[in-house]
C-alpha cells in the first residue's frame, strides 16, 4: 500500500483493510538516517516470519537510492508493505521497480491526483471517483465509484472479458486457418496451381454473413452467474493462469482446422464428381457447417460447466 498519510493513519487503514491479520506482527522502518541503518534493519525484518513492513518517506528514499534490491528482495516476500509519506514520484518508482524485479502483471488503484503517476505507471490501473476530484478516474484504464466496487470489476467483468476474448480470438484464429489449408490442400491436389478456391466474395460471405451471427452469440453464453463468481474466487484460478487462450489452445485449433480442412476438401473431391463448380460449392457448404458445429460444440462445454457446478 503507497499512501502519504502518516504511518499511524496508515496502520489503521492496513488493518480495517485486512492487510493484516491477527497472526501478523507489525515491523516499522522509520526514521533511518544513512544506509547503514537501512541494511540493519532490512535485514532484521529479513529474518522475521509473518511481519507486516512499514517503512516512511525518509526511509524509502533511502532504500531506493542506495538499495534497492535488497529492499525489495525483503518486501516481496513479505505478507503486505505499506509505504508512509510517500511522493507521487515516489509511487511511480515503487510501481516501476516491482515490474523490473518480478513478471507479474501490475495494477495501480488510486483516487487522487497524486496517485496519476503510479496509475499510469502500472499495466492496469483504476481510478476510484471520490472526494480528491476524477484525476485519477480520468488517467485510469478503469473507474469505479467506490472501492468495494473492485472485486466486482475484477471477479466477473474481469473474468467475463478474458473468456469472451479468448473465445473469439479462436474462433478467428480458426477461420483463416482453415481456409489457408484448404488452399494449400486444392493446390497441392491440382499440380500446384494458382487458381483460387474460393474467390474474394465467398471469403468475405463466410467471414461476416454466413458465421458472424453464431459466433458472436457466444459472447451472450455464460458459464456461471454473478453470485457464484462473487462468492468463489477459486473460479478466476483457470484465468490466473492463462489456460483460456495459450499455446495449448492455439496447438488444439490448429490441428482442429488442419482435420477438418482435410476432410472437406478431400471428401469434397472424391466423394464427388470431380469438377470444379461442384468442388467449390460442397466445399464451401461443408465450411460453413463445421464452424455451425464448433459453435454448438463450445455452447455444449459452457452447457455441461454449468451443470457440474
Amino acid at each position: 500500500m503507497l499512501t502519504g498519510d502518516k504511518i499511524e493513519t496508515a496502520t489503521c487503514i492496513a488493518i480495517s483493510a485486512g492487510l493484516k491479520n491477527k497472526n501478523q506482527k507489525l515491523f516499522y522502518l522509520r526514521d533511518a538516517k544513512n544506509e547503514e541503518e537501512v541494511i540493519l534493519q532490512l535485514n532484521q525484518f529479513k529474518n522475521m516470519e509473518e511481519s507486516v513492513l512499514i517503512i516512511d518517506g525518509s526511509s524509502l528514499e533511502i532504500a531506493l537510492a542506495y538499495q534497492e534490491r535488497l529492499f525489495f528482495e525483503v518486501s516481496i516476500k513479505a505478507p503486505s508493505v505499506l509505504c508512509c509519506r510517500c511522493s507521487p514520484t515516489q509511487k511511480s518508482q515503487i510501481v516501476a521497480t516491482i515490474k523490473k524485479y518480478t513478471d507479474k502483471r501490475i495494477c495501480s488503484i488510486g483516487d487522487g491526483g497524486n496517485d496519476v503517476a503510479m496509475i499510469q505507471e502500472a499495466h492496469v490501473g483504476i481510478g476510484i471517483v471520490g472526494k480528491e476530484g476524477k484525476q485519477a478516474s480520468l488517467a485510469a484504464d478503469y473507474s469505479i465509484t467506490k472501492f468495494k466496487h473492485l472485486n466486482l470489476l475484477l471477479l466477473w467483468f474481469g473474468r467475463l472479458s478474458y473468456k469472451n476474448t479468448s473465445t473469439i480470438s479462436q474462433f478467428v484464429i480458426h477461420r483463416g486457418l482453415i481456409i489457408s489449408f484448404l488452399q494449400f490442400i486444392f493446390s497441392i491436389m491440382f499440380y500446384c496451381s494458382s487458381v483460387p478456391l474460393y474467390n474474394g466474395v465467398l471469403i468475405s460471405g463466410y467471414s461476416s454473413v454466413f458465421t458472424a451471427l453464431p459466433v458472436i452469440s457466444l459472447l451472450l453464453d455464460k458459464d456461471t452467474d454473478i453470485n457464484n463468481v462473487v462468492k468463489f474466487p477459486p473460479l478466476y484460478k483457470d484465468l490466473q493462469k492463462g489456460r483460456g487462450l495459450n499455446i495449448k489452445s492455439f496447438l488444439l485449433w490448429f490441428f482442429k482446422s488442419v482435420f477438418q480442412a482435410a476432410i472437406i476438401i478431400f471428401g469434397s473431391t472424391f466423394l464427388f464428381d470431380s469438377i470444379f463448380l461442384k468442388i467449390v460449392t460442397i466445399s464451401f457448404t461443408c465450411l460453413i457447417f463445421a464452424e455451425l458445429l464448433n459453435v454448438y460444440t463450445e455452447v455444449i462445454y459452457i452447457i455441461f460447466n454449468k451443470l457440474i457446478r
